[in-house]
C-alpha cells in the first residue's frame, strides 16, 4: 500500500501522536488522583517532577511533529528514526533536570515560582531541547575547566591555528 520510507514516516507519526495524547491523558489522571503509583512507586511525593517530565515530553513531541511534517519529503534515515522516537523521552528527563537546575540555584531565572509557571519552563525545554544542551555545555565548559584553556585531562589545548 505505502512504499517503505512512507510507512516508517507514518509509523513515526503515529508514535508521536500517542506519546502526545497519552501525555495529558496522563497529565488528567495524575492531576485527578486517579493514578496514585506507578510500577510500586507512589506518584504522591514525586507529584511535581511527574508534571515537569510530562510536559517537556509534550513539548519534545509537538517540536518533533513540526519536523516531521516540514521535512515530510526527505528520506527516513536510521538515525532520524532513533531521533524521532527518542525525542519525548529525552526532553521529559531534560525538563525535570532543568526544574532542578533552577530550583536548586544553580541556574537563575527571573520567573514566578507557581507550579503553572514550572510546568511552562518545563515545555519550553521539552520543545527547545537541543538549544538548552547547547547552553548547558557551554555553562559545564565554564564552571568545569575555567576559561577554556585546558582539556578535559587538565592538560593545555594544543593552539588552532585556524584562526589566523
Amino acid at each position: 500500500m505505502f512504499p517503505k520510507g512512507q510507512r516508517h514516516k507514518i509509523g513515526v507519526l503515529l508514535y508521536l501522536l500517542i506519546w502526545f495524547v497519552s501525555c495529558f491523558w496522563l497529565f488528567g489522571l495524575v492531576y485527578s488522583g486517579v493514578l496514585q503509583s506507578w510500577g510500586g512507586i507512589k506518584l504522591e511525593p514525586v507529584k511535581d517532577y511527574v508534571f515537569y517530565a510530562i510536559a517537556g515530553a509534550i513539548g519534545g513531541t509537538l517540536y518533533a511533529m513540526r519536523l516531521l511534517h516540514e521535512y515530510y519529503d526527505d528520506p527516513m534515515t536510521e538515525r532520524w528514526l532513533m531521533w524521532y522516537l527518542l525525542r519525548p523521552i529525552k526532553c521529559g528527563g531534560a525538563a525535570v533536570i532543568m526544574i532542578i537546575l533552577f530550583q536548586s540555584g544553580i541556574l537563575l531565572l527571573q520567573t514566578n515560582d507557581s507550579m503553572g509557571a514550572k510546568i511552562g519552563i518545563a515545555f519550553l525545554v521539552g520543545f527547545g531541547y537541543g538549544k538548552v544542551l547547547d547552553k548547558l555545555r557551554s555553562l559545564t565548559e565554564t564552571l568545569f575547566n575555567g576559561n577554556g584553556k585546558y582539556g578535559c585531562s587538565g592538560t593545555p589545548k594544543e593552539k588552532d591555528d585556524s584562526a589566523r
